[in-house]
């Protein structure tokens, strides 16, 4: 029993000291973690200083780029203010050039010649153009689209005194005579451009006449173009009121009209084609109307293409006939209230008469000086006749011309039937196309001639 006792206790105590060490060694084990858990909160402590340092450079970072972001938009904003300045200075540029351009072109644009007519002139200066009209005023032509500043306009005006500044193109010409309309007229068919409803504003008509191109007639009808009375008394408050930049006239001695519009303020050029002693001193009156419309260029080429059809027919009448006295006689006149009318000696029939290859009968008699019996001791020798009457009021046959004028039966061009009146529209066109004039004349002095073998007489009628 004691030794049982003894065991027993021995191996209390043998549990004991297992327990007891088995404490030690867990709180010996328990110390050492709590030193290692100590040194993690040591590192996570630290690692939380530098999260916390992170986050601060992370927030530095966000303000750093929010006033990046910031700076590069005000940038952003500013290449777009740059890049909008620079836009307008090359607008700016690219205007200046344009305006530079388009007065160097003013300046070097195609320039007309005057070689026949003697009563118009015209010189250039810049982009001016200096033109001197019928009634030897000075008009001063500058480009409406330059927009020339005042300076320069002024030192025009110093330099040549004008009567009139006009811009061009002119964009409410008022007109006179069919003549002008006409000749405007041609410059729309060979130009391809639209003047006479887009520029002319009113034509002094007042019903005097009837037109014979459609389109005229048509305007006047719708009331495009304004009838502002006739030619000898147009209603001057009427064009007043159609505010014209042109109002284009022709004169004669004892008109109160040139005197009224110029009272009237208004910007008055005189053409006086008709006084002209050449036919293509007349036809080169397109080329002065031409210069208020800008259209010099067409002009020139319609006067050359005019010149070279003209310069054809007598080349060839040349060739054929070197000498004058083989060639026929033609006679231009009209009888009324018995007395004889012939052309001028001169003029510009006896320049058609002689480019078309004939010679006129009384070239070496004083205007008015032709009578009765000098024409009778002519009248064998006169191999066409043109009565210088429109169809509309000569005698409709010969047999009715030879009744009323007696003294023509001696005439051998009445025993051919080689007599001739007007056609309707040849004072209204005639002027105009002065080309197929010279091919009208020289079909019926030549039938055969090459240059005008398929030409159809356009402005003679024969009376038959």
């Amino acid at each position: 029993m004691a030794n049982h006792t003894k065991t027993l206790v021995l191996a209390l105590i043998i549990v004991g000291v297992i327990a007891v060490s088995s404490i030690l060694y867990s709180y010996t084990a328990l110390s050492s973690q709590g030193s290692e858990l100590k040194r993690i909160r040591g590192d996570l402590e630290a690692l939380s200083e530098k999260i916390d340092r992170l986050s601060s450079d992370i927030a530095e970072v966000s303000r750093l780029s929010k006033g990046i972001t910031e700076e590069i938009e005000s940038l952003k904003r500013g290449v777009e203010s740059v890049r909008g300045d620079v836009e307008r200075f090359k607008a700016e540029v690219s205007e200046e050039l344009r305006g530079l351009r388009s007065f160097i072109e003013a300046s070097t644009s195609p320039r007309i010649s005057v070689e026949y007519a003697r009563l118009f002139s015209v010189t250039y200066d810049g982009v001016a153009k200096v033109v001197r009209d019928a009634e030897n005023q000075v008009i001063l032509l500058l480009p409406k689209d330059l927009d020339l500043p005042q300076e320069i306009v002024d030192s025009y005006r110093e330099k040549y005194d004008p009567d009139y500044i006009i811009y061009t193109p002119v964009e409410r010409a008022v007109l006179m005579s069919a003549t002008q309309v006409s000749m405007i007229y041609r410059l729309e068919l060979e130009c391809g451009v639209d003047i006479l409803s887009r520029n002319i504003a009113g034509i002094m008509w007042g019903g005097a006449y009837k037109w014979y191109i459609d389109r005229v007639s048509d305007l006047l009808d719708r009331g495009v173009i304004k009838d502002v009375g006739g030619a000898s008394n147009p209603d001057i408050e009427s064009i007043i009121a159609l505010n014209p930049d042109l109002v284009l006239i022709y004169t004669y001695p004892g008109s109160p009209v040139f005197t009224s519009l110029k009272e009237a303020n208004l910007p008055v050029v005189v053409d006086n084609e008709y006084l002209e002693n050449s036919l293509l001193g007349r036809f080169e009156w397109i080329k002065f109307i031409s210069l208020f419309f800008n259209l010099e260029e067409c002009a020139e080429r319609v006067f050359s293409d005019v010149e070279r059809r003209i310069s054809d027919v007598v080349s060839q009448i040349k060739a054929a006939l070197p000498l004058e006295d083989e060639r026929p006689m033609v006679a231009w006149l009209l009888v009324w209230g018995g007395r004889i009318y012939a052309a001028k000696p001169g003029s510009y029939v006896e320049d058609l008469i002689t480019l078309a290859g004939g010679v006129y009968a009384f070239r070496d008699i004083p205007y008015g000086a032709v009578t009765v019996e000098l024409a009778i001791s002519r009248g064998p020798d006169i191999d066409v006749l043109i009565y210088s009457s429109s169809r509309e009021f000569a005698p409709g046959t010969l047999r009715e011309l030879v009744e009323s004028v007696d003294f023509l039966k001696y005439f051998r061009a009445v025993e051919k039937g080689s007599v001739y009146v007007f056609a309707p529209d040849y004072y209204q066109l005639g002027t105009s196309y002065p080309d197929i004039l010279v091919m009208d004349l020289a079909k019926i002095l030549y039938p055969d001639l090459a240059a005008v073998k398929d030409h159809e007489v356009r402005f003679f009628e024969k009376l038959k």
